[in-house]
């Protein structure tokens, strides 16, 4: 059983996260006048702050926090999962319930197999994702900080794609090489998730604004348009 995995994430909202980011940053070393450098204290600071926050979103589960989690089913994407949590959830609750859903899709599809012996064992989820060092290496680091077990199916870091799970950009890109999902489902004909009218650097700001439905929505359209992916590049549609 493959899935097709995505995660949306945001930065740490530990009440001190921001005020202890704003503590490492600096005025420009260009600065050299003591007025120049108050006046960037004072007009400029804050944005810089907020912008060196807003990196923790990408910062692999240091500090970043997932919010929003999308599976399905790489041969039937109908059969999906998402749920974005919100303001004031738990994240590890998010996690628990994740891996609970695909526990139960294995135990559905083991119930499904032949009572012979040549059908088992049989192999665990396989995972799919676009950039998937990113969202599964975020959803097992993420895990270990918050101290919720993880699934034998999830990678660790040291995982290899192609044997441990699979990966659509580098499928299509290659080892060190990147794309897009967006524009490989333009490349492919296939439904952009960038369709919907949100993107990644959008989702923390509509989090905040409590727009979970369409967070959710557009975590499950990369889902399923990374099945769609998938499949295409296996040669499988």
């Amino acid at each position: 059983m493959q899935i097709a995995v995505d995660v949306e994430t945001i930065p740490s909202q530990e009440p001190y996260a921001l005020e202890e980011v704003r503590n490492t940053i600096a005025p420009p070393a260009t600065l050299k006048k003591a007025e120049s450098i108050a006046a960037w204290w004072g007009t400029e600071a804050d944005a810089a702050a907020d912008a060196a926050w807003r990196k923790q979103s990408l910062d692999g589960g240091l500090r970043g926090e997932i919010i929003s989690i999308a599976v399905c089913k790489v041969e039937d994407p109908d059969q999906n999962w998402v749920r974005c949590r919100a303001q004031g959830e738990s994240e590890a609750d998010l996690l628990r319930e994740f891996f609970a859903v695909v526990e139960e899709w294995e135990r559905a599809f083991t119930a499904t197999l032949p009572a012979v012996p040549s059908a088992w064992p049989h192999d665990p989820p396989w995972p799919v994702a676009h950039n998937a060092s990113f969202d599964l290496g975020f959803l097992w680091r993420r895990a270990r900080v918050l101290g919720v077990p993880t699934p034998r199916w999830l990678p660790g870091p040291m995982a290899r794609v192609g044997k441990d799970y699979g990966c659509t950009m580098l499928t299509w890109a290659g080892y060190g090489g990147r794309v897009s999902l967006d524009s490989l489902c333009r490349a492919l004909a296939i439904p952009s998730p960038k369709d919907s009218g949100m993107t990644g650097a959008q989702v923390f700001d509509a989090w905040r604004a409590g727009d979970y439905t369409d967070i959710a929505t557009y975590n499950l359209s990369d889902a399923t348009a990374t099945a769609d992916v998938w499949q295409r590049l296996q040669g499988s549609c």
